[in-house]
């Protein structure tokens, strides 16, 4: 067997490269708000430059400061679209039921995400459930996107190409999309609002039924992070996206 060289690294960063650039239209491509987020009727073109976010607006008359504790809903997948779930078929999603099923486990594990997120010591609010205190921001999400991660069938003579390989970015590169709104607790004002659509950072794993949606949770535990450090912007004046990130 021949020994490996940097030119065959080369050769596999060259190759990585133009597989990303196959799948990065798909990825970067905005999508149409949903009524979470229509109904704010907040200006979704408007963006916080500092942000890493695709769309953020805060109430420029609200002085954040004065808010001492925040309220974080359970995320809710309501406004996913069902008929999307095609997009991510594969040998783990045979049907759209098995999809929901993933959707709503993605959104168990981006709750805890979040709860562990904004529970950091270095958060500016304090996390509480009670929404009658004083000083209190709610905020909630809502998942709008999930395309998850898809393997490639084998082909007489090869072996399938699992999720997460290369080779599926060009069948589709896993994706999720949020929108967020924060409203003053008690008196329902809408503060701020946020939302993106996002693509992992560029990694290979080897992928299996428990693994193949591991880049999808990556998502979540980034915006997770952020979300937190956005509210934060005291001790974070700036909030950078990934620098591997699709997006």
């Amino acid at each position: 067997m021949k020994p490996f060289t940097l030119s065959h690294l080369s050769i596999s960063a060259l190759t990585a490269a133009s597989l990303c650039s196959c799948g990065v239209d798909s990825v970067t491509s905005r999508t149409e708000p949903t009524k979470f987020l229509k109904s704010t009727g907040t200006d979704v073109g408007q963006r916080v430059q500092r942000l890493p976010f695709e769309h953020s607006w805060r109430d420029p008359k609200v002085d954040i400061t004065k808010y001492k504790n925040i309220v974080v809903r359970p995320v809710t997948a309501s406004f996913l679209r069902p008929e999307k779930w095609e997009d991510s078929k594969s040998a783990f999603i045979p049907n759209k039921r098995t999809y929901l099923k993933r959707c709503a486990a993605l959104t168990r594990y981006w709750n805890k995400s979040l709860n562990k997120a904004f529970s950091s010591p270095v958060c500016m609010f304090y996390k509480t459930t009670n929404s009658g205190q004083a000083n209190t921001l709610i905020l909630e999400i809502a998942l709008t996107e999930v395309r998850f991660d898809r393997a490639l069938p084998a082909v007489e003579g090869q072996p399938a190409v699992p999720a997460g390989s290369l080779t599926s970015v060009v069948t589709g590169v896993p994706v999720c999309a949020f929108e967020a709104r924060v409203r003053d607790a008690a008196s329902g004002k809408l503060i701020s609002t946020a939302a993106d659509r996002r693509g992992p950072e560029f990694t290979v794993i080897d992928s299996d039924k428990k693994s193949f949606t591991k880049l999808n949770e990556k998502i979540c535990d980034e915006w997770s992070d952020q979300l937190m450090k956005s509210s934060n912007i005291e001790l974070f004046p700036k909030v950078h996206r990934s620098w591997f990130s699709f997006l």
